[in-house]
Parts: structure tokens; C-alpha cells; sequence
């Protein structure tokens, strides 16, 4: 008798207890930010830097993943960077940063989250980005389930809103340290033909600000790796903004999949659910 086929995580299931293992993190990780523990910093071998908050966080958020979910393999960033990296070629998996923002918490710029994503079938199904300095928490789990809690526990749902951006100049955010600017303005009047905002001071929450329709959209094309970026930046935030009714694409208007042997996802372009998308070439509405 053959093996049943693994059973799909229920990821609404699993929404509440990963916004708890989030705020764990958290909570270590201010720790380290209070002064209360030596946040030591060490050089990995890409030459960026990793302190003993991102550490610790790791340490609370991996075993609380192992137990709640046996058997889903999990992408950390801090265990690939040590060269640990899961077979995930089931399509089914968790992505971890457990303290996106370094260089900010070095610099105490409180500018950083713990974002944890569950994706299946190569595609984020369960998002969460907890920003502890701030005690906010962006989070969903499908379509319909997007929300931000703030640090009172007030819970607020997020998504589809009637703002109309028609004949107002575009809000685009980027992450100025790392983004082609030149590339990226290029490819909005190639396919908007309007003025555009370009924002590189938006913060580590730029992917819920585009959820709540702060935003029109967020490109995200990096100088580096050919412009590419990592599976536990984008994946978190995808989730979020499509299951708030916004969409995350390559800059040629296909789908995101998390599937490539490095890990990392080519240039993009997350929009807001209130955003008019341009036409496809054919003429016809993007999907």
C-alpha cells in the first residue's frame, strides 16, 4: 500500500500561534536592544552583520516551527548563511528572518522586524512581520484575512479600499541602500506614463504600508545579485499584500515563485489593493 500524500498545513490554523512565536522573538530580541544582554556582532561570510538578538530570536523561532508544524522544512537566514540549507523541493516550507534589519538595530534606529512566512506550492500562504520596538503586527493567512494589531492588541483587518490613484503622482516605495533607482524609474514611466513619488526613506515596513494602501506599490530591484533579493525578505510581505487584495509580480508582469536553487526572488513589484494595474500587452486586465 502506498504512502498517503503529506497532508497541507492549514495555515489559518497556524496563523495564531506563529504571531506568538513572533512576539517571543520579539521580546529577546529587545532585550538585547534594552541593554539588558550584550548583542555581540560578528561578520558573516557575505560581510554583512549578524548580532547575538538575531541569534537568539533564531533559537526561539525554529523549535517553536519544529513542533507546531513536524516535518515542514525550514528556510532561516542566519542557518543558510552557515550553510544549512533544507530540501525544499516539495514546494512546501517556512522562510525565517528572525531579525530583518541588522544595520538598523546596530544603529538603533528601531527599524527592524522578526518576519516569518509558511509557503506551499512554491507560493506564501501565511505571513507575519512583528516590528517589537513599535508593538505592531501585520499578519494574514489567505484571502480576506489580513490585519495589523497595534500595541494596545487592538486588531484592525486591512485590504481592499475605493482609494483611486487616477491623475495623482504614484507613491512608489524603495529601499534606497540597496535599490537600482535609475532601473527602477525607467521601468514606471515605461509603464505608467505618470509622475511618480519615488519614497527611499519608507522603512523596514514597506510591504504594509503597500497591504494598507499607504502606498501605490513597492518595487523591489536590488544593485546587488543581479538584483535579486532573498526568499525571507519578500515572502512575508507577499503574503500580507495579497491577502489584503494587492498583488506581487516580476517587473514583467509574472507570477513570484519561491522555487529557484539560490534562494532568492528576481526584481518586482508588489502594488497596493487599490492600485489600477496597466493592461497586459495583449490589452486585456491582469488577472
Amino acid at each position: 500500500m502506498k504512502d498517503s500524500a503529506p497532508q497541507r498545513p492549514d495555515a489559518k490554523a497556524l496563523l495564531d500561534p506563529v504571531e506568538d512565536i513572533a512576539r517571543q522573538a520579539g521580546a529577546a530580541i529587545m532585550r538585547y536592544y534594552n541593554g539588558e544582554a550584550d548583542a555581540d556582532i560578528t561578520i558573516k561570510n557575505d560581510g554583512s552583520e549578524v548580532t547575538a538578538a538575531d541569534l537568539a530570536a533564531e533559537r526561539i523561532i525554529l523549535p517553536a516551527l519544529k513542533k507546531l508544524a513536524p516535518g515542514i522544512p525550514i528556510v532561516s537566514e542566519e542557518r543558510v548563511a552557515n550553510g544549512e540549507t533544507p530540501d525544499v523541493s516539495g514546494g512546501t516550507f517556512w522562510t525565517v528572518d528572525p531579525l530583518d534589519g541588522t544595520k538598523e538595530f546596530i544603529n538603533r534606529t528601531g527599524a527592524f522586524v522578526v518576519a516569518i512566512s509558511l509557503v506551499v506550492d512554491n507560493k506564501p500562504v501565511l505571513g507575519v512581520i512583528y516590528h517589537p520596538a513599535m508593538g505592531l503586527m501585520y499578519s494574514a493567512a489567505g484571502a480576506g484575512t489580513a490585519t495589523k494589531v497595534d500595541k494596545t492588541g487592538k486588531r484592525t483587518p486591512i485590504g481592499k479600499t475605493e482609494k483611486d490613484s487616477d491623475g495623482a503622482d504614484l507613491r512608489v516605495l524603495v529601499n534606497e541602500k540597496h535599490a537600482n533607482v535609475r532601473h527602477i524609474k525607467g521601468w514606471l514611466s515605461e509603464q505608467f506614463g505618470r509622475a511618480a513619488r519615488i519614497d527611499p526613506k519608507s522603512g523596514i515596513l514597506r510591504a504594509c504600508q503597500v497591504a494598507e494602501g499607504l502606498a501605490d506599490m513597492s518595487v523591489y530591484e536590488s544593485s546587488k545579485h543581479e538584483g535579486r533579493t532573498c526568499w525571507w525578505d519578500v515572502a512575508p510581505g507577499h503574503a500580507i499584500i495579497e491577502a489584503a487584495g494587492g498583488k506581487v509580480e516580476t517587473l514583467d508582469g509574472n507570477p513570484v515563485i519561491y522555487k529557484d536553487d539560490d534562494l532568492r526572488v528576481p526584481p518586482h513589484v508588489a502594488f497596493a489593493p487599490h492600485h489600477k494595474q496597466k493592461p497586459a500587452p495583449d490589452g486585456k486586465p491582469r488577472p
